[in-house]
C-alpha cells in the first residue's frame, strides 16, 4: 500500500504570498482613488461651464421672434408687396419623447397637415441645434390656434406663435419680377455654394426669396429674427420670459415698376392669341423698367400662403405642371429669333463699316438664288434706301446687305451691340441667348453630330472634327439669313429692350434694372446701411455718329407714321418710332399652331427725346404689324394722356352721355 505525501506547511512563505495579494490591492485601491479624483476634478473644476449650461438649459428655452420681410413698392411709393400678420403652430423639439405619436396627433386635430411632410420635418429638424422650435404648420386657421390655446396645459411642447406672411395684392400682377418666396430647403443649407447655406447664417425655417425681386435682394428684404428666452417647467410650460431681443424688420425696397404702365401692359397679353407673350416697358435714358409682364403668370400667394396643405401642394405643382410654363420669365428666360427686328443692327453695322453710307445706301431688294437655294422675300421695293428699307421691312434689301458685309464684319458688329450676353438684368437665371456666328453653327454642329455617334455607341475621333467643321461650313444662305434675324439666331425680349432703348438714344446701352432705391437699415449681420441707389456699371456705347442715328430714328419713325409696317401702333401727338418683326419658328412644310411665326415689335416715343421704349413679343401669332404693333398703341397712349394732363376718354363719353340724359 502507496503511502500519500502530506504537503508541508511553511508559515513564512504564506506570510510572503499574503503580503503580496495586500500589495496589489492596495495599489488597486490608490489607482481607483486616482481616477474618481481626477474625473470629480474635470467635472467639478475643468468643465463647470459646460456643465453648467446644461443645466441651464434643462429650465430655459431660446424662441425665435421672426422678422418682417421688407415692403416692396413701386416708383411711386404704391405697395406691391407686404407681410401680414398671420399664425405658426411651432412645437419644442427638447419636450417631445415620442415624435411618432406627436405626428398623429397634429395630424388628427389640426387641419391639412400632410403626416410625410411631417415626418421629414422632423428628420431634418435634428440638424438644427441652436433654435428649439420647429415649424409644423404655417398660416394656422382660427380653428387650429383655438385647439393649441384650449391644449396648452396637456401638450405644453405646442404652441401658437404670431408671424408674418407675404402678400402680393394684385396677385399675378408682375409675378415674374416681384418672384415669390419659400422656406429655405435642406439642399440649400448644406450647399457650400448657395447664397443661403448655414454658413451665411441660415437656418431651417428661414423664409427666402425663390424668384424674381424677393431673391436679388433678398439681403435686403430679409430681416434678423429676434429671440426670446424662457423658463419652462418640468414639462416643458412656459414659465416667465428672462431676456427679449427684438426682430430687426427687413429694408424697404423701391422697384423702377410704375403700376399704372404695368396694368395697361397687362391688359394687352390678356387677349394675345395663343395665349403667350412678352411684353417690357422702360426709360431708354437709365434703362429702368416701368413694366415687365410675361404670359402666362401665377399668383405668388399660392407659394406664400401655403405650400404644405393637399391644397396648396396640388396648386403648386400644375403650375410646374403647366405645358404653357406659368413660372417660367419668358421675359429673360425665353429665347426666339428675333426676326427683322435685327435690321437696325445691320443697318448700323453696314453704315458704320462704310458698305452703305447715308448719301448712298440703295441695294436691290426681292428675292436672291444662293446656290441651290432661292431665298424669297415678302417685299420687292426695287432699289430702296436704307430709310424706307427699314420702315418697309424690305427683306430681300438686308439680305444682299449681309452679303455684301460679310461674315467677319458682321460678326465684329453682333458682339459690339453684346448679344450672346446677358444684360446684367437684376432678376436670377438670365439667360444669354444665341447669335449667328460661324463658331456658334460650328458648335451646334458638332454637338448634333456627336449625339448621333453616342446614341449608336460610337467613339467620336479627329476625323469627326474634320466632318463637322466642313458639315457647318457658313454659306452665303447663312450670312443672307443671319442679317435679318433668322439662323442659328435667339434672343431674349430683355435683350432686344436694351438694344432699342440704345437705338432711341443714340447708341448708349443701359443695364435694364428693376432696383431703384432701398431705405437706410440694418443688414441681418447688424450692420447698418444708409439709402442705396442702383448703380449701372455695365452700360456701353455703341458707335452711331448723329447721321446714323438720324436714319434709325426716320426709318422707324416712317414704319409708325408714314405707311410702314407698323401703323397699328401711332398715337396722335406722340411720335412712336418701330420695327416690326415675324420670326419663323419653323420650316413652312411643318406650320400649325405651336408652329406658327412669332409676332414681334420693338419701340420707343416720343422721336426726338425718347421718355419710353418697348418690346412686345406675341407667341405664335402671325406678322409682329398685326398682333404686336395694336397693343402697343393703348399703352402709349394711356402714359401720353396721364403725363401731358389729357382727360380719359372713357370719362369724357360718360360725361357726354350725362349730359344727353338731363
Amino acid at each position: 500500500m502507496k503511502q500519500v505525501k502530506e504537503p508541508s506547511f511553511d508559515p513564512i512563505e504564506d506570510l510572503r504570498k499574503a503580503g503580496i495579494r495586500l500589495e496589489v490591492l492596495r495599489y488597486l485601491a490608490i489607482g481607483i482613488f486616482v481616477i474618481l479624483t481626477g474625473r470629480l476634478w474635470y467635472l467639478q473644476v475643468m468643465n463647470t461651464a459646460a456643465f453648467a449650461e446644461k443645466a441651464e438649459q434643462n429650465r430655459t428655452r431660446i424662441l425665435t421672434i421672426p422678422a418682417r420681410r421688407g415692403v416692396i413698392f413701386d416708383r411711386k411709393g404704391r405697395v406691391l408687396v407686404t407681410s401680414q400678420p398671420s399664425y405658426n403652430i411651432v412645437i419644442s423639439r427638447k419636450d417631445v419623447k415620442n415624435f411618432s405619436e406627436l405626428s398623429d396627433l397634429l395630424v388628427a386635430n389640426l387641419d391639412e397637415i400632410d403626416k410625410d411632410w411631417l415626418s421629414r420635418r422632423f428628420e431634418a429638424a435634428k440638424f438644427e441645434a441652436k433654435y428649439e422650435s420647429i415649424v409644423v404648420k404655417e398660416m394656422a386657421t382660427a380653428a387650429d390656434v383655438s385647439w393649441v390655446e384650449a391644449h396648452q396645459y396637456e401638450y405644453p411642447m405646442i404652441r401658437a406663435e404670431e408671424a408674418p406672411r407675404r402678400f402680393y395684392p394684385y396677385a399675378i400682377m408682375a409675378a415674374h419680377a416681384l418672384g415669390y418666396v419659400g422656406e429655405v430647403d435642406k439642399k440649400e443649407l448644406n450647399d457650400s455654394a448657395s447664397p443661403f447655406n448655414k454658413e451665411k447664417g441660415y437656418k431651417l425655417g428661414d423664409i427666402i426669396g425663390k424668384s424674381g425681386i424677393e431673391r436679388t435682394y433678398n439681403e435686403i428684404l430679409m430681416g434678423k429674427d429676434g429671440e426670446r428666452t424662457v423658463v419652462v417647467d418640468s414639462r416643458g410650460r412656459i414659465q416667465r420670459e428672462i431676456s427679449r431681443n427684438e426682430p430687426v424688420p427687413g429694408r424697404d425696397l423701391y422697384t423702377t415698376l410704375d403700376l399704372d404702365i404695368q396694368k395697361m401692359a397687362e391688359d394687352q397679353t390678356d387677349t394675345m392669341p395663343a395665349g403667350r407673350g412678352v411684353i417690357v416697358v422702360s426709360d431708354p435714358n437709365n434703362g429702368e423698367i416701368f413694366a415687365l409682364v410675361s404670359h402666362p403668370a401665377f399668383n405668388p400667394n399660392v407659394f406664400s400662403l401655403s405650400s404644405k396643405t393637399d391644397e396648396g401642394k396640388d396648386k403648386i405643382r400644375e403650375l410646374y405642371e403647366d405645358s404653357d410654363k406659368p413660372l417660367f420669365n419668358r421675359a429673360t428666360q425665353g429665347t426666339y429669333p428675333p426676326g427683322s427686328t435685327w435690321k437696325l443692327m445691320t443697318s448700323v453695322a453696314g453704315l458704320n463699316e462704310g458698305v452703305i453710307t447715308p448719301e448712298n445706301s440703295r441695294i436691290q431688294d426681292g428675292g436672291i438664288q444662293l446656290g441651290n437655294y432661292y431665298m424669297n422675300s415678302l417685299s420687292n421695293y426695287g432699289m430702296p434706301d436704307v430709310v424706307t428699307s427699314i420702315a418697309r421691312s424690305a427683306d430681300g434689301y438686308f439680305y444682299r446687305l449681309g452679303l455684301k458685309m460679310g461674315a467677319e464684319r458682321f460678326e465684329k458688329w453682333v458682339k459690339i451691340f453684346r448679344f450672346g450676353e446677358r444684360t446684367g438684368v437684376d432678376l436670377p437665371r438670365e439667360v444669354s441667348g444665341t447669335i449667328p456666328t460661324r463658331q456658334v453653327k460650328e458648335n451646334i454642329t458638332r454637338n448634333i453630330m456627336k449625339r448621333r455617334k453616342t446614341e449608336n455607341g460610337q467613339p467620336w475621333t479627329e476625323q469627326d472634327d474634320e466632318a463637322a467643321r466642313k458639315a457647318a461650313k457658313w454659306t452665303e444662305y447663312d450670312m443672307a439669313a443671319s442679317a435679318f434675324g433668322q439662323g442659328t439666331n435667339a434672343a431674349t425680349p430683355i435683350q432686344l429692350l436694351r438694344y432699342v432703348g440704345g437705338l432711341a438714344v443714340g447708341g448708349r446701352m443701359y443695364t435694364p434694372h428693376l432696383f431703384l432705391k432701398a431705405e437706410p437699415g440694418t443688414d441681418r449681420e447688424g450692420k447698418s446701411h444708409p439709402e442705396a441707389k442702383f448703380e449701372d456699371r455695365n452700360q456701353y456705347q455703341v458707335p452711331m455718329n448723329e447721321a446714323i442715328h438720324d436714319i434709325v430714328r426716320k426709318g422707324m419713325w416712317q414704319a409708325v407714321n408714314a405707311g410702314g409696317t407698323a401703323g397699328a401702333a401711332a398715337v396722335e401727338g406722340f411720335d412712336v418710332c418701330g420695327k416690326t418683326g415675324t420670326a419663323q419658328v419653323a420650316s413652312n412644310d411643318k406650320a400649325g399652331s405651336k408652329n406658327k411665326d412669332h409676332a414681334w415689335f420693338m419701340s420707343f416715343a416720343p422721336r426726338d427725346k425718347p421718355e419710353m421704349a418697348m418690346v412686345i413679343l406675341t407667341e405664335n401669332a402671325g406678322f409682329g404689324g398685326k398682333q404686336s404693333a395694336p397693343r402697343a398703341k393703348p399703352i402709349y397712349e394711356d402714359y401720353y394722356r396721364r403725363t401731358r394732363g389729357l382727360p380719359d376718354p372713357a370719362a369724357v363719353v360718360s360725361a357726354a352721355a350725362d349730359v344727353n340724359k338731363q
